[in-house]
């Protein structure tokens, strides 16, 4: 919904610039964030009714063709996060700084709530994370943002998610079940592209290695 909002400010001619280069950056983020988590939870929800959630006629197997779609028609998503760097280069980085100016924004709200402590501090390690990792990719040849496209675009949009669900918290119409969506959301790794850079999983033999693993090849360690 909020990605909705930047585009109805864009096409209504209200947009800043800080909002066209976020919605530049959102969009293809929230198609490859959202069609993937959309084929999880069908199916998570079709195992809740147990056989029924097979058997054709219930039209319940409908619903995870369905939402496969997403990751397939509307963009797949290593395709989604090659744009996610596409639009970073193009802007000059110009599409990251609009992203860590608003996600702040979003936190603000939620100073001096102790509730809501964990959260924020969740997502600002995670910014803090996303940040240093952006510095050292810098230096690093052209292929490694490539391979570790998907991560980033995931840390990008799961740490944005949080902000969003902690400023719905601070909002005054907002119940305990809110805080609670917030905290929860921000137990997971906000960040895996850091947790993973520092594994080493995007070192130059990692394509290598990938490719000999799943072609049944002889791997040179």
């Amino acid at each position: 919904m909020d990605v909705c909002r930047l585009l109805g400010r864009e096409e209504s001619g209200l947009a800043s610039q800080l909002d066209t280069n976020l919605l530049r950056l959102l969009t293809p983020l929230v198609k490859l964030y959202t069609g993937k988590q959309a084929v999880a939870v069908v199916s998570e929800g079709l195992e809740c009714f147990g056989g029924q959630g097979y058997c054709e006629d219930t039209g319940l197997p409908g619903l995870l063709r369905d939402a496969q779609v997403l990751s397939i028609w509307e963009g797949t998503t290593n395709i989604l996060s090659l744009d996610v760097l596409r639009c970073v280069e193009r802007s000059s980085g110009m599409v990251l700084h609009a992203y860590f100016t608003h996600t702040k924004s979003l936190l603000a709200g939620a100073s001096g709530v102790s509730s809501l402590a964990p959260a924020v501090n969740a997502v600002d390690r995670a910014l803090s994370e996303l940040k240093d990792f952006s510095g050292l990719a810098a230096t690093k040849a052209a292929g490694y943002l490539e391979l570790a496209a998907r991560d980033l675009a995931y840390s990008l949009a799961r740490a944005y998610m949080g902000a969003l669900l902690i400023d719905h918290a601070c909002w005054k119409g907002a119940s305990a079940s809110d805080t609670y969506a917030a905290l929860r959301w921000c137990e997971q790794d906000l960040c895996p592209v850091a947790a993973k850079q520092a594994r080493g999983c995007y070192d130059p033999s990692a394509p290598a290695l990938d490719a000999a693993l799943v072609y049944e090849q002889p791997l040179r360690c």
